[in-house]
């Protein structure tokens, strides 16, 4: 039985893109009959070795945080004693520790680099890391983007294009569509008390500076008087974006939610008549809420980040309306020709549904992700 071998950062049940992505193509390996391990941090969990959903997941003590950057001895050694023993090591990045223990596994196994995003915002240690990444280029057989456009603005992998595959992020599919639209009772009362009667436009992400939302608050105070603005998720701006708020006497219009449970979050995701991601950079590498809006057939206003995948998720015109970067007037334009304009919005609807079964499932990237893997053992 061939093995593969992910590391990464943290894993389910934390919540994260990458650490979805990780979980989704973990079961999907074990599904198509490889051994497949997970080395990774425990975050909220202690230290253990566990098996989820026939997947062997090894975590490891954070010895320290730097940066965002768990470092931790146990998680090194670990990732190279599980990396030696593979077939195809999977190493999710960025992630320095990761990026580093894959320079010590030896030459058998196969390296695989998910190149989720550059190192985006870190200043000097983007700098001191270049080196380290070049050299983990050089080792890697394959390197897989989540976007064409992702790989083509990245000034690092434009010396390995050889390497660089794409395999867009999938998510899976909803039992049905809008099938939660009655279940108000999974959303706490203030919630529901907040969004009787108006139309709901739903945000959800870390409270950090590259997500945007403070160009969303801004863009509020445009918006049309029946719309309110959910922002769910939690993060070190929370205060920041509280005061934009008051400052701006929205009160009433911008709820942040922080963190929801997914009976509640599902919930949001139903009600939702658009979905607004307002991120200003290419730390927004491509954008999977994005993806598990569509799913749920929710219009959806972007931003046109260059050199990210979110304009390329979502398409101009066919799911949804992209927009300039950090432009509060522009945002709140396209926002408020979804709300106002119920054909527009339906038909944007219905096109965000269809791109999502014709591009974004979870079966669709497992699948590629697993053709990835057989073309590396038949090399």
């Amino acid at each position: 039985m061939q093995k593969i071998v992910h590391i990464g950062k943290y894993y389910a049940p934390e919540a994260g893109g990458i650490e979805n992505v990780t979980y989704s193509i973990a079961k999907g390996g074990v599904n198509a009959g490889f051994k497949v391990t997970v080395v990774c941090f425990g975050k909220n969990r202690p230290e253990d070795v566990e098996i989820m959903d026939g997947v062997e997941v090894i975590r490891t003590s954070i010895d320290k945080l730097i940066a965002s950057q768990p470092l931790g001895l146990k998680y090194m050694m670990s990732s190279i004693k599980e990396a030696r023993k593979a077939d195809i090591v999977h190493v999710h990045l960025p992630n320095m520790l990761g990026a580093l223990c894959c320079l010590l596994i030896g030459k058998r196994p196969r390296l695989l680099l998910h190149w989720h995003s550059d190192v985006i915002n870190k200043g000097m240690l983007a700098v001191l890391l270049r080196p380290l990444e070049k050299a983990l280029l050089k080792r890697a057989d394959v390197v897989v983007a989540t976007s064409q456009a992702y790989a083509e603005a990245s000034p690092l992998l434009q010396d390995f294009k050889n390497k660089v595959t794409v395999v867009p992020i999938g998510v899976p599919d909803v039992v049905s569509p809008g099938s939660g639209a009655d279940h108000a009772d999974n959303l706490p009362l203030a919630l529901q008390e907040k969004l009787a009667g108006k139309k709901l436009v739903l945000a959800v992400g870390r409270l950090v500076e590259y997500k945007g939302f403070n160009v969303l608050i801004e863009a509020a105070k445009s918006l049309n008087d029946n719309a309110r603005v959910v922002i769910v998720g939690d993060g070190p701006l929370r205060d920041n974006l509280k005061a934009l708020i008051v400052q701006h006497g929205l009160e009433n219009k911008v709820y942040l939610a922080g963190r929801l449970s997914d009976a509640s979050l599902k919930a949001l995701f139903a009600r939702a008549a658009v979905y607004c991601l307002p991120s200003v950079n290419r730390a927004e590498a491509f954008g999977v809420v994005l993806v598990e809006a569509m799913a749920h057939g929710i219009p959806v206003v972007a931003t046109e980040i260059f050199g990210s995948g979110v304009p390329w998720v979502n398409q101009h015109g066919v799911s949804g309306l992209n927009v300039a970067v950090g432009d509060p007037v522009a945002l709140a334009a396209a926002c408020n020709q979804l709300l106002v304009n119920e054909s527009v919005r339906n038909r944007f609807a219905e096109g965000a549904r269809q791109r999502f079964t014709a591009e974004f499932t979870e079966d669709i990237s497992v699948k590629k992700m697993l053709d990835t893997y057989q073309q590396l053992i038949a090399a």
